[in-house]
């Protein structure tokens, strides 16, 4: 097995300072621009279960809009709670193209 890049969104539908809730492959993922580099994390609240998404970002540190924990964009570690963090996921971006990695499958 070996990491691929997918594309799950363009750079233009990532606002500077905003998230937005893409899927890579069935999973919910959580895309934020900050400061033109795009950071991509679990959509989903640790504590909550809420999308986070739609959380308030300032920098690399992101508010849940339900219970109002904090995350760390680039980390996905959660402030306060030593030890407990989301996945993030390595994102790039080619010609206007979000790419995220996954694991490719393995050869049949």
């Amino acid at each position: 097995m070996g990491t691929v890049f997918v594309k799950v969104a363009r750079l233009d539908q990532i606002l500077p300072g905003r998230g937005t809730a893409v899927q890579l492959e069935g999973h919910p993922v959580a895309l934020f621009n900050v400061d033109g580099h795009v950071h991509a994390m679990d959509d989903t609240c640790a504590r909550c279960g809420a999308s986070l998404a739609s959380g308030t970002l300032a920098g690399t540190d992101l508010r849940c809009p339900e219970c109002g924990w904090h995350y760390d964009v680039d980390t996905g570690c959660v402030a306060g709670v030593p030890g407990l963090r989301i996945d993030t996921f390595a994102a790039s971006v080619e010609d206007s193209d979000v790419l995220l990695a996954t694991e490719s499958p393995p050869p049949p």
